[in-house]
């Protein structure tokens, strides 16, 4: 496991990370992989729901009840993003399964929600036996043949049967619609609940997408802080932007405003969450998102002054600026404001947080790969260790995430207070976009 550590008092074996900036500097992967607690109005509850783009159309279809376009949260995320984890918030506790009756046969929805009340059948007759026949409003999704009795139905994604299991199947003459379903509010044991199953996956961004209760920011907040400050797990939260005060968090990201999409739907900053989490996990250690275009966007939702955009960055907003090619992010930054001599202005940059994730979360995996019960904590062993942590910066900057490593300098390896411990400084300087052109112009 890997920690985050202020003293040397570690009980368990493992790596324990430490971030801070020096007093006085100036100027100041496996990445995509994004999660979102959803309120949807089928599929199934309290699941992880692993999401590509690569996902067939009906398998799909059978998860969310929709096409994937008409589900924003999950179409606006992958526009970027390469994989989405899916919880579906609202449970079982207060949820109603759609349901019909037709002569001895039950037909239930296979999950809560209002979604299955737009199921359908019906039961005609095929050849000397019956058809059965599910529909979702007006399309087929399921279609059972040569089919006489109850028992002759088989499992499936959509509906469950009961019944006299031999009972014969009476046709319906008329389609049967299914009623009664209804979606469960989701409750604060369900967030807890969310936030619990998602600890143990690994994921680069969690989204809360339009969610706009600041209590509940908070508590994902103070979830989001303990994974990265005691737990060791460099994540980051999406919200839409807190409309009194902020986050003032480098692990957090707030949305102040949305956009337009070419079919003239609009996002507002509470589901611009999707698309700022699924680009944020995209991005790699040596990628901004400033100037980054909104995908498919034609401009923004809101519209702000200069005076007010300047106003945004200060208090540590991400927002959309509009342009003649569309929406574009005017300044990839979180939500930190409160500066420090160890956690300077570079933290609230997104860019310098993915290379510095990157380091905590790779020299995590070389020690507990390598080295942890392995080596021996001598000087062999920790010049060895040495080696790999320069081997492995040193391709960071040949790759342009950081610059001006001083091998002979910066990294240092050295026995901790007890036997079986090392202490490893590490010093780096992430490279960051050009964000700023200054041009000065001589008239001759």
């Amino acid at each position: 496991m890997g920690q985050n550590y202020v003293q040397q008092s570690a009980v368990r074996p493992g790596v324990y990370v430490k971030f801070s900036q020096l007093a006085g500097i100036k100027n100041k992967d496996q990445r995509g992989e994004v999660t979102m607690p959803l309120n949807l109005e089928w599929g199934p509850e309290q699941r992880v729901l692993e999401v590509t783009n690569d996902m067939n159309s009906s398998d799909f279809l059978a998860l969310f009840g929709d096409e994937k376009q008409n589900i924003t949260a999950v179409s606006e995320a992958l526009k970027r993003a390469s994989k989405l984890y899916v919880y579906r918030l609202n449970g079982v506790a207060e949820g109603v399964k759609a349901t019909a009756t037709s002569n001895e046969l039950t037909v239930t929805a296979l999950y809560t929600g209002t979604k299955g009340n737009d199921l359908s059948f019906t039961i005609e007759t095929s050849d000397t036996k019956k058809k059965f026949t599910l529909f979702l409003g007006t399309h087929i999704v399921l279609e059972q043949d040569q089919v006489e009795k109850i028992e002759d139905l088989k499992e499936n994604v959509w509906v469950s049967f009961a019944g006299t299991s031999t009972a014969d199947l009476v046709v319906t003459g008329t389609t049967v619609k299914l009623a009664g379903g209804v979606s469960a509010t989701a409750t604060t044991a369900d967030h807890e609940t969310y936030r619990t199953t998602m600890e143990t996956y690994q994921w680069n961004v969690m989204g809360l997408y339009n969610i706009a209760d600041t209590a509940i920011k908070e508590t994902y907040k103070t979830y989001i802080t303990r994974l990265r400050d005691e737990e060791g797990l460099k994540r980051q939260l999406v919200v839409e932007a807190y409309t009194s005060g902020g986050a003032d968090y480098e692990g957090v990201i707030e949305v102040q405003n949305g956009v337009v999409l070419s079919n003239n739907t609009i996002v507002p900053a509470t589901k611009a969450v999707a698309w700022v989490a699924g680009a944020t996990a995209a991005s790699l250690s040596t990628e901004s998102l400033t100037y980054s275009y909104y995908d498919n966007a034609v401009d923004v939702d809101v519209k702000y002054t200069n005076s007010q955009i300047e106003g945004f960055i200060e208090a540590g907003k991400f927002l959309f600026t509009s342009t003649s090619n569309g929406a574009r992010v005017e300044y990839d930054i979180n939500s930190l404001t409160t500066f420090t001599l160890t956690k300077g202005d570079v933290f609230k940059k997104n860019r310098v947080i993915r290379v510095l994730d990157t380091i905590n979360n790779t020299l995590i995996q070389i020690g507990e790969a390598y080295f942890i019960g392995k080596v021996s904590n001598n000087d062999d062993g920790r010049n060895l260790l040495r080696s790999e942590i320069i081997k492995y910066l040193q391709s960071l900057q040949n790759k342009g995430a950081i610059q001006n490593l001083d091998t002979s300098a910066d990294i240092e390896v050295v026995a901790g207070e007890a036997t079986d411990a090392v202490v490893v400084n590490v010093a780096v300087q992430p490279v960051d976009s050009i964000e700023k052109i200054y041009i000065a112009v001589e008239v001759k």
